[in-house]
Formats: structure tokens, sequence, C-alpha cells
């Protein structure tokens, strides 16, 4: 999904100007259970409809979930990124370039991807559905600056909708990090998180804005006071408790534990293991292009194998997720790599 983690690649090509962190071994790992929840929920919910059977489907229909474990992460990673940069409001600017040349570059090669497809299905198959009905230079523009929540416009790419919050972070963060954890002190953290949670009552458009999922950034901010040692284990959990509970009391009790249990793994938890992994490391690539892929396997194979039976429907489904992360390896390699390589050459300005 969305760059949540320092991966072993982006720590080969950080320039000399940054300080060297070390690597937190089960952020990948974490990484790829998540995307490979989201992709699974997808699929099995009603992304590859052909192969849709609720016997299947309640097996993953908790795979959204992941979208908050990427969060978590988040909270935890992009500060942690920014430690012992002497980060202020003089290096914003650079710090969000940063971002955005990691960020921006492959989103909008899958959303062109994207397009591509539903006016191929549109225009040479022509499908009962138009997929490009709609669209205008409107709506591609407001994707495009992921501020589809703030506008009367949907998305093209649904998954853009995490992209929006995690830019709206990024921002927040560039703002206030010095504050929140250079800075630090306990209380002042828990009322800047609160404060930031309270402002999603405001009459937004739309419910997919930072505000609403403040409080698993808070929790994986809370993970990474606990890693570098700016609070002691009572604090820790006082804090993930807080933040738990207000979670369960706003969101759902499903969101609140997957949040604080994404925290403790985090915090504890050294997870190892080759494919998911392999996962971590292709994630953002893997949540950009999976439906694309699986919903392109899918039309060619239910040609192939009949998709009447529960065994075809299981073997599509396998199917089409091996592609899905073939293809996503692929496009980490061709696109996603460069533009880790190219943000890391960017650096980050120092504060004097």
């Amino acid at each position: 999904m969305i760059d949540v983690a320092a991966t072993e690649e982006d720590k080969k090509n950080e320039v000399v100007t940054t300080p060297k962190k070390k690597f937190v071994e089960g952020l990948t790992f974490l990484r790829g259970v998540a995307a490979l929840c989201v992709c699974l929920y997808h699929f099995t919910g009603g992304a590859l409809p052909k192969i849709r059977d609720p016997r299947i489907e309640m097996f993953f229909s908790n795979g959204w979930l992941g979208v908050d474990i990427f969060f978590v992460l988040s909270g935890f990673i992009i500060p942690y990124s920014l430690l012992g940069k002497q980060h202020g409001i003089n290096g914003f600017l650079a710090y969000m370039k940063k971002r955005v040349v990691r960020i921006n570059p492959p989103a909008y090669v899958a959303l062109a991807l994207v397009l591509m497809q539903g006016f191929f299905i549109d225009y040479i198959i022509a499908h009962k559905v138009v997929y490009t009905a709609g669209v205008s230079w409107g709506q591609i523009l407001n994707n495009i600056l992921f501020t589809v929540p703030f506008s009367k416009y949907k998305w093209v790419l649904g998954i853009f909708w995490t992209l929006a919050i995690e830019f709206q972070f990024y921002i927040i963060i560039g703002l206030i990090f010095r504050n929140l954890f250079e800075d630090f002190n306990v209380y002042k953290f828990v009322i800047i998180f609160t404060l930031l949670n309270i402002i999603q009552y405001l009459p937004f458009q739309s419910n997919e804005n930072f505000f609403r999922f403040s409080l698993f950034f808070a929790l994986g901010g809370t993970a990474l006071l606990y890693y570098i040692k700016k609070i002691n284990i009572i604090e820790y959990f006082i804090l993930l408790l807080i933040f738990s509970t207000i979670a369960y009391f706003q969101l759902s009790f499903y969101m609140a534990l997957t949040g604080f249990v994404s925290a403790i793994v985090i915090s504890f938890a050294r997870f190892k293991h080759p494919a998911f992994d392999f996962l971590g490391k292709i994630s953002y690539s893997f949540y950009l292009l999976h439906v694309l892929i699986g919903t392109t396997c899918e039309y060619f194979l239910i040609k192939i194998v009949d998709p009447t039976s529960l065994v075809n429907k299981i073997l599509i489904l396998a199917l089409c997720l091996l592609f899905a992360i073939l293809g996503s390896y692929v496009f980490y390699l061709v696109i996603e790599k460069k533009f880790i390589a190219l943000a890391n050459s960017v650096g980050v300005r120092k504060n004097t």
C-alpha cells in the first residue's frame, strides 16, 4: 500500500546527509500481512464478482482491517524517519517533496492503468456497465491531488482514499513533529492527538479524513515513543489504552483491537518470514494494483475454468492472487523502485 515502513531497499539508497537508523525488524512482515488481508478482502468481497461465494467470503470479511494496520505503521515510521534530522518548519517543503516523489508517481501510473482498463472495457469489450461514464477532468484532477473527500467527485481508483489520509498525516506530522516527538511531553502528546481527533466532528463533506483515523497514527506514535525510550512500559500501556478506548467508542471494537495489537506487534514482535517479507517489500505496488490485475485475470480465467463449483472458485482466486503478486513485483522493479531511489536522493534539509 502506502509508504509506511523503511524497507531494506530504502536504507541502501539513503543519502549520506541522513543519519542512519536501525532497521526495525518485523515491520516489513506486518506490512505484508496487512497487504494480503486487504487484497483477499477485496477479491472475495466483490471485486471478482464471478467467483464471489459466501463460503469463501466469510474467511476474509474482516480483511479491511489491514488498512488500519497500515495507518498504525505510518504513525511509527514517518516520525521515525524524521528523528535526528533537526526537522522543523523550515524543512517542511523538502520533507514533503521527498514524500511526493516517493508516493505520487507510482500512484499516478496505477491511476492511468485503471483508466485505460475502463476505456478498454467500455469501447473494446463493450460491457453492459459503462465504467468510465461520468469521468471528467475535474474528477481526475481531484484524484491526482487526493482531494476527493473535500469535493463532489468520486475516486477513480478506490484505494486512493487511504492515500489521501496518509497525505493529510504527512502534512500534519511535518508541521508538528517537533512538538510531538523532539520536545516530547506525555500530556502534550495526548492533548494534541485528542484535539486532532475532535476535529473530525467539523462538518466535512466526507468522513474519509485523517482526523477520523488519527487514533491509529497516535498508536503508532506511541509505539515509536516506547521504541526510542521517551516513555516507560507503564506510560506506554496507559497511552495505548487511552487511544484504543477512544477508538472503541468512536469506531468499533475490531478497529480498536486491531490498532492496539498492531502497536504491540511493532513494539515487541520481530517476526520474519520470506513470503510476508516479500509482500511487505512490494506492498505499495501490490496495494495499488491488486484489484486491477485481479479483475483482468478473472475475465480471462473464467473462460478457461468453469467458476460454478467451490473448488474452481478457490482455484481462480488463488491464480488471481498469484498473478497480482507477480504483476506487482514487476511494477515494483520497473516503477516503484526507481522512485524509492529518487526520493532518497532528495534527502531532508537540516535546519540551523
